[in-house]
């Protein structure tokens, strides 16, 4: 009897140690969400002002590429917050056997 309850301890702490380290990914991952899109909105930030420049030194073809650019910033920026919140919605990753 006594070695059904070690073995079952056993189980409990892998178990609980992958529970762990998936947190841990998962913690790490949602800050690497958080500074990528810190980086993308300083970036979009810094191609608005570059588009600005473009328009006052009337470069249509150096504004067209900006704006190509700032638009796929943003749109990285929109995917990586949408991840970020759904991350956030399910609480980690959490199995229904829990």
């Amino acid at each position: 009897m006594e070695m059904e309850n070690l073995e079952a301890f056993r189980q409990a702490l892998e178990n609980r140690h992958r529970k762990n380290d998936a947190s841990q990914a998962i913690n790490l991952v949602a800050i690497n969400l958080t500074k990528a899109k810190s980086e993308l909105s300083h970036a979009t930030t810094s191609l608005a002002e570059l588009m600005d420049i473009a328009d006052e030194q009337n470069c249509k073809s150096c504004l067209v590429f900006l704006a190509e650019l700032r638009a796929t910033a943003i749109s990285a920026y929109n995917t990586i917050n949408s991840a970020e919140k759904e991350l956030q919605n399910r609480g980690g990753c959490q199995s229904s056997g829990t």
